[in-house]
């Protein structure tokens, strides 16, 4: 598969069902003028935290996740350290600085990492004898760092949002109202029972909510597009994407590089997926969390419009880059 095709296969597959839920929050909001803070809540009390508890309730761990998760977090740091510099030297606000940090600290891996990925390493060059050996090393490796992306947005990224409006106290009391932080220790203590939940009565209603995280979630970002002057040309907004889909994976590389030689080695998928996921787009849900704490809404929501378009040209380079950076052989 040449990179054209693996360009067309994403943008087809990963892209446009995106922007179809996006069109149908955008053309519903249009017609009905939909209540978007109802939306909000929605997302941030019921189907948020029951889609994070399942999906961290459910994930396979494995040796080497330590090794990816340090690396996760050693990006995510050197991202917040950037684009605070970058958001001072531009002469931001406060608050607009929490919003650029947010929008290059946090991707959208929960929603198109872990179909990336299960693309990515079940088509060619993966296959070996028609059958696809990395799949699995593949998906537990996007899993580890959407749990690191998916605890601290959902913590220190609201905490980081009310920055330049709330006081330290307040913000943090925001995040512990936030069902959030109480379902992501919760769905960890619980794989430590000794029996399966899935059985029992409270899965099924807990599914239900979880399978609608991500269609409501794309609907509540169309109705805030259909109330934004979109231009994510503009500077601030170029610039963070650029940040975020260009520079964020290069550091993910060297950060991963430097892992190699001072500690030691890593298994190439692992190395790959780290490079493949910080080159996904900015996080939907930093467009819901601005809107949730009303901090530049707008300049969020462009910027995930922004990156989501044009991850369709970069993500690609950048799963090539990873290849040859970290060979199989």
């Amino acid at each position: 598969m040449n990179i054209f095709e693996l360009i067309g296969h994403i943008f087809l597959n990963s892209m446009i069902p995106i922007f179809i839920l996006i069109g149908i929050g955008f053309i519903l909001d249009r017609k009905f003028k939909l209540d978007l803070y109802t939306l909000s809540k929605l997302n941030f009390y019921i189907l948020l935290p029951t889609f994070v508890f399942r999906a961290m309730y459910e994930a396979k761990f494995t040796s080497g996740t330590l090794e990816i998760v340090f690396c996760a977090l050693v990006v995510l740091i050197l991202n917040s350290v950037l684009s605070g510099i970058v958001g001072k030297i531009q002469g931001y606000d406060v608050a607009k600085i929490a919003t650029l940090k947010n929008c290059v600290m946090f991707n959208n891996v929960g929603n198109m990492g872990i179909a990336l990925a299960i693309f990515v390493f079940t088509n060619v060059p993966y296959i070996i004898d028609g059958a696809t050996p990395y799949a699995d090393l593949g998906l537990v490796s996007v899993v580890s760092i959407m749990i690191i992306q998916t605890i601290t947005s959902n913590t220190y990224g609201f905490y980081q949002a009310g920055a330049g409006r709330l006081s330290t106290r307040d913000a943090l009391n925001v995040v512990f109202h936030m069902p959030m932080v109480y379902a992501i220790p919760l769905a960890l203590l619980c794989q430590l029972l000794p029996f399966d939940l899935h059985g029992l009565f409270f899965f099924a209603p807990l599914k239900i909510f979880a399978n609608a995280f991500v269609g409501v979630a794309m609907i509540a970002l169309g109705v805030q597009i259909n109330r934004t002057p979109l231009n994510f040309f503009k500077s601030d907004v170029m610039l963070a994407t650029s940040l975020r889909l260009i520079v964020s994976p290069l550091i993910a590389a060297i950060i991963t590089i430097l892992f190699i030689m001072f500690y030691g080695p890593m298994h190439p998928i692992a190395a790959q997926t780290i490079v493949i996921t910080y080159s996904v787009p900015t996080a939907i849900n930093m467009a819901l969390i601005a809107i949730e704490m009303k901090n530049n809404p707008e300049y969020a929501t462009q910027v995930v419009m922004g990156t989501t378009i044009l991850s369709a040209v970069t993500m690609p380079l950048f799963i090539t880059i990873a290849y040859y950076l970290f060979p199989l052989y």
